[in-house]
């Protein structure tokens, strides 16, 4: 009874986990205290990483995005990442938002400092935004790994 209960619960805590996470697909409505950046991956080779550092008045961080399963992210491939209001020193510091981009060509484990091999790591360059939260922006990410790559806001 006792394994029972305790499977029972782990597939829960599973069941509750996998739903935090989105991967692909369109986001079911983006939550007033977000900011959704929606990148649209148009690159010739598939990846293994994206970063993303992001700097707002007094407020700065890094982050970025790979699979679990440690699959490569596709050349073609949609992904979605939100910015909290927690993310942020003041709301009113998004209405300058400056994201920049990286790509790691490779997969290599994700680690909180954000530090990649210098041979596998490229830059994609900056976008700024007049960001309001509740607000999705579309960033379109092109490019190469031998003439690099280009973050570019979508029209």
């Amino acid at each position: 009874m006792k394994k029972r209960l305790i499977a029972a619960f782990c597939a829960g805590i599973l069941l509750a986990m996998s739903g935090c996470t989105q991967q692909g697909g369109e986001p079911a409505e983006t939550v007033g205290a977000e900011i959704a950046l929606r990148i649209q991956m148009d690159v010739e080779e598939d990846i293994g990483l994206l970063l993303i550092d992001y700097e707002a008045g007094a407020s700065s961080g890094s982050g970025g995005t790979s699979h679990a399963d440690k699959s490569p992210i596709e050349r073609d491939e949609l992904l979605f990442y939100t910015f909290g209001e927690q993310d942020f020193d003041s709301p009113e510091d998004v209405e300058n938002l400056s994201l920049t981009f990286t790509v790691v060509t490779e997969y290599v484990d994700p680690n909180y400092e954000n530090v990649y091999p210098e041979e596998y790591t490229k830059p994609a360059g900056e976008v700024a935004l007049q960001a309001r939260f509740g607000e999705t922006y579309s960033i379109t990410i092109t490019g190469d790994k031998t003439g690099g790559y280009t973050a570019a806001l979508a029209e």
